[in-house]
């Protein structure tokens, strides 16, 4: 993936190897390891996901044997059981959990291995939120929902000005030929495909909303980048969001429903106050997203597994 580039993992991967560099650990990511020459000692083995990485990790573990691993679980990892999680969850000395929501969804043992670290994000200045325009940032896999905002946007009244700004990269060959159809023949509807994670951080600063319309997420980054801003979230009332925005969040539609996710953008773009309110409760959960929290609970973790920081 070209640097700067979006994806929710690679952001964590990024942030996590900065936050253990400020703690004094020398991180290297694994594309980098193989490009170089084999580490002498590994201390901890970091899996940003239990399936996707498995035999990656696996392998690492028959080179460094004595090394601790540390798994974050992703949404599909305890949602979906994409493949088999559980070897890599069982054999973990730590799990990470980005929502308190998720430690439901692992057994009793595993949840006294279990720490939720929340994704982190500095604080940014927000401009006038003018542009008539609602944000998704996902990929384009199934999971995400990503025409689900479109479909919605075509059920708003003509005289609405409301557009669907969408960015992130192509997963899949046929959401995409999908997705282009679609932008060809919704008004409503734009998708700027894999743009450098700068010019969606703008998107999201500047947008009326976010729409987080995932049938799965383990914690979704973009919800906590949001609270950063201000910026109104409308999710899908699934574990992985809710974990983050409460139950009682009032910008919450029921998995696929477009008609319900249509109602809460028209009420963002004609009822200041709704919109005024869910700035105010993103700003009010900013304090989850503090980079020194993030940085406190890897110094917990580690402590944990006997290394002094």
């Amino acid at each position: 993936m070209p640097k700067g580039a979006l994806g929710g993992n690679r952001s964590t991967a990024l942030r996590w190897a900065r936050r253990l560099r400020s703690l004094g650990w020398s991180v290297r990511r694994a594309e980098h390891a193989r490009r170089r020459a084999p580490c002498r000692h590994v201390d901890l083995i970091v899996a940003l996901h239990a399936v996707k990485v498995r035999h990656e990790v696996e392998g690492l573990i028959e080179l460094h044997p004595e090394a601790k691993l540390v798994v974050a679980c992703a949404g599909t990892d305890i949602y979906e059981q994409e493949g088999d999680a559980q070897p890599l969850l069982e054999r973990a000395d730590r799990l990470i959990v980005l929502q308190e929501q998720a430690l439901d969804e692992l057994s009793a043992r595993q949840r006294r291995r279990a720490h939720v670290i929340h994704q982190s994000t500095p604080r940014r200045s927000v401009p006038e939120r003018e542009a008539p325009e609602i944000a998704i940032i996902a990929s384009l896999r199934a999971v995400k929902e990503p025409l689900l905002a479109a479909s919605a946007a075509r059920l708003l009244p003509d005289d609405s000005g409301l557009r669907v700004v969408h960015v992130g990269p192509a997963i899949c060959a046929e959401l995409e030929e999908q997705v282009r159809r679609e932008q060809a023949n919704n008004a409503r509807y734009e998708w700027h495909g894999n743009v450098r994670r700068s010019e969606a951080l703008c998107l999201l600063a500047g947008a009326r909303a976010v729409v987080v319309p995932s049938r799965s997420e383990g914690g979704a980054n973009v919800i906590t980048e949001a609270f950063a801003m201000g910026t109104p979230v409308l999710a899908s009332r699934v574990p992985g969001n809710t974990g983050l925005l409460g139950e009682e969040h009032p910008g919450l539609f029921d998995a696929g429903d477009t008609q319900g996710l249509a109602r809460l953008m028209l009420r963002i773009e004609r009822e200041p106050g709704f919109r005024e309110d869910l700035a105010r409760r993103s700003t009010v959960r900013a304090a989850l997203a503090s980079p020194d929290r993030e940085v406190a609970a890897w110094r917990q973790l580690l402590e944990e597994l006997g290394f002094g920081t």
